[in-house]
This record gives C-alpha cells, structure tokens and sequence, in this order.
C-alpha cells in the first residue's frame, strides 16, 4: 500500500497511513525507549517511500528534544554544541525537510513547534477571539434558524444540521481555505517527502473537551460520511471511524496470513460501507420498513436486516412498529440551496471577522517560540486557528445554536457524524 497520507484536519492518532483528515502523531511507550515529548502533524501530503521522510525523523525521541529545546532558546543552538548531542547524525535530515535552518555558526527551529507555555498563551487568547467570532454568529441567528427551518426530516435536530454545516463545513473546512486566500495562514511547502506544512506541540495535561475542531472523513462511492467533535472523547463510534479500526487477529497467526485476512477485511468494509450510507440516503426521503428499504435498494431484505441493525446499534437511526427513520443529518441534493445559504453566512462572517480580528490576535501572539526563533506567524496559524474556531464551536453549542455533542442522551459522545452527498464548500 502506498504510504502516502493527505491530511485535512486535525486528528490525534498514528502519523502512517490514514485515510482523509490531518493527523497528530503518538509514539506509544513501546515503540522507543523513552516517552515522546512532542505530538507532531502535518497538512499537505507526505510519503516515507523517499528518506528523510518527516514521521520517520520526528518519531526519534532525540530529535524530538532537539527541536524543543530550539523553540525554547530561540536564540538557536552553536553547531559545536549539536555535533556532541545524540541527535547529531540526523541534523542532514532536519535541515534537508527545513524544520531547522543554519544561521552562520547556530541552529534554529525553522517550523511551528508550540511549547506546552505556547499552548497555554493560544488557548488563553483564543478564548476571548472564540467568544468574538461566536458573536458575530449569533448575529445571523434568525436567518440561519430560518433556513434550518426548510431541512424538515422528523426525527433529525436541526441544531446537528447547524453543527455540522456552520461548525464543521463553514468554520472548519471553509476558514481554512479561507485564512490561506487571505495570506493568513501557510498551507504548504515543497520539501524532499512531500508538499506540506509541518507542525508539532510539546506534549502536556491539557483537555481537549468540548474543543470541536477535528473532522474524520470519507467517501464511499460518492457518498460522503464525517464524523466531527473533538479530540477527549477517541475513539469515535461512527463512521467512517468505526471501519478505520480493522479487527485484530491473533498473534499465532502467521504474518502473511494476517496480512492478507486484514486487508481482505479492510476492503470488505470498504465495499460494504456505501449500503450503509445508501440506506441513510432512502431514509433522507422519510421513514420507511426494512422491505420497503430492500426494495429501494434492490439488497436482499435479509442483508439490509443486519446493515439497519448495524446503524441501530450506532444510533444513526431509529425504528418504531417496524418502520425505520434517520436520527442524524442526512444532506442531498434537495438541501443544496439551504446548505449553501448557511455556508455563505458563515464565509461572510469569517471574512468581516478575520480582517477585523486578525491583526489584533496576531500582535498578542508573537512572543510565541517559532516566533520568536524568527519562523513567521502564518506558518503557525492552522494550529491557532484550530484552537479559535473549535472553542467558537464550544460557544455556540452553550448558545444554543448548535447540537451538543456531550448531550445526556447521546451514548457516543464528543462528536456528532453526518451522511451527504454534496459538494460542500462556500459558493
């Protein structure tokens, strides 16, 4: 398999082969002999079938405190010093892949590496910017609710609908596009493994709860699933989550058996997932039986039996005296115009707001450690924006807007998943 992964979004997990979705990586204990001290990430693409390969450094815990220890002296470090360290050997890679650069006689962090004092400083500004853009939102509230009001599926909220359109499409997806067109923010650069933006953050004790910024996604024969909330409540128990997570088989198995079983159950689930996502689709149009659904489907009533069973143990729908309705956001080409609406709100809100708020935020910001080691703002702006745009999502869920992923009656929480079949981007 090609070990290439695009990334999107962030998403705390394994930096290997993954699909869609920006990631931060985790070197569990096992793997090195000592506790990594960094969490790192990228957005772009990278692939490790070239060397140096960015997972393949980072994963070095040497290397790890090298790069910290530069985002804590941003003054750099003299190369007579480096050449007697353990990380010595791998200073080619680190300057070839340009996370460190040579300042006559000195090393210094050449990416955004955000210390655990850095962190602290974004979230704590982040949050005054959160309630701000939050505002701004809330301003369009009577027009957005309006046309909530013509999404009329019984038995979806509409604040989910909200969630995911503004939280996720708008704020997200868009706001990422957008702070780049407005030279706001780095999206990549051409390096020896690839054609993207570093990042990295020193590991510490710091919850990620109700900081809705992470969006896991998939397209199964052109129907798209997302799961979006943040990144306490892991693993997610819904799609596309639940078929990234191959079942293991023993370790008395031989290794070209296994290998050959889970990739034959990888692409099992794969071919099976779109039946899921096309029941979903039907049940867009109202609720209907398990016949009825066969029928519509042309699946055997017995297979589509064990998929609503399935989709009724991830409460993504409901049944009541046998006839079956969609519990989450289902969006097609029906809810194009309502869809795309709410996303021209959201984009015009961001536009007035980041012209208005961005140079105040950005001057509050630069004594952060990559700024100070002269890495420019932009390159460390999708991290912060992550952290402003998930707790403006925090604010609008206590505001009522939205859907709240930590609601009593959600047995799955911290996130909330949505089916769709349309092109979602601000027009």
């Amino acid at each position: 398999m090609n070990r290439t992964a695009v990334f999107h979004a962030f998403i705390f997990a394994l930096l290997a082969i993954q699909p869609a979705g920006s990631v931060w990586a985790e070197q569990s204990a096992s793997d090195t002999p000592e506790q990594p001290v960094l969490q790192y990430s990228i957005v772009g693409s990278s692939s490790c079938e070239t060397s140096p390969c960015y997972s393949g450094v980072m994963q070095d815990v040497a290397v790890q405190k090298f790069l910290l220890e530069l985002a804590n002296n941003p003054q750099g470090m003299h190369t007579e010093k480096a050449a007697a360290l353990e990380v010595a050997a791998a200073i080619p890679d680190l300057l070839a892949l340009q996370l460190i650069r040579l300042d006559e006689d000195l090393y210094r962090l050449n990416f955004a590496l955000f210390t655990a004092a850095d962190v602290d400083r974004i979230r704590q500004v982040s949050e005054v910017y959160a309630r701000s853009l939050a505002a701004a939102l809330l301003e369009q509230r009577k027009q957005i609710e309006g046309l909530l009001g013509e999404y009329n599926v019984p038995g979806v909220d509409p604040k989910a609908v909200a969630y995911f359109l503004l939280g996720c499409a708008s704020l997200d997806w868009d706001g990422l596009d957008l702070t780049a067109a407005m030279g706001y923010r780095k999206t990549s650069g051409e390096r020896p493994d690839g054609r993207y933006a570093p990042h990295a953050q020193e590991r510490a004790e710091q919850t990620l709860k109700g900081i809705y910024w992470g969006s896991h996604n998939e397209i199964y024969d052109g129907i798209r699933a997302t799961s979006f909330g943040d990144h306490h409540s892991l693993p997610r128990y819904m799609l596309p989550d639940v078929f990234w997570r191959i079942p293991g088989f023993p370790s008395s198995y031989p290794r070209t058996l296994k290998t050959a079983l889970v990739n034959f159950v990888a692409d099992s689930f794969a071919l099976r997932a779109k039946e899921f996502l096309r029941i979903m689709l039907a049940l867009r149009e109202g609720e209907k039986s398990a016949e009825d659904l066969a029928l519509t489907l042309s699946v055997e009533e017995g297979d589509t039996r064990v998929f609503l069973d399935v989709l009724l143990a991830l409460e993504y729908i409901s049944e009541h005296d046998g006839l079956y309705r969609a519990r989450i956001p289902v969006l097609t080409a029906r809810d194009e115009v309502m869809a795309r609406s709410i996303l021209a709100i959201g984009n015009q809100v961001m536009a007035t707001w980041l012209s208005e708020n961005y140079p105040r935020m950005k001057n509050e910001l630069q004594d952060l450690g990559f700024t100070r080691a002269g890495v420019p703002f932009e390159d460390g702006y999708t991290m912060i924006w992550h952290y402003l745009f998930g707790l403006a999502n925090r604010e609008l869920v206590e505001g009522g807007l939205f859907a709240d992923p930590y609601a009593p009656d959600r047995t799955y929480q911290g996130a909330i998943p949505a089916i769709y079949t349309l092109e979602l981007q601000a027009p």
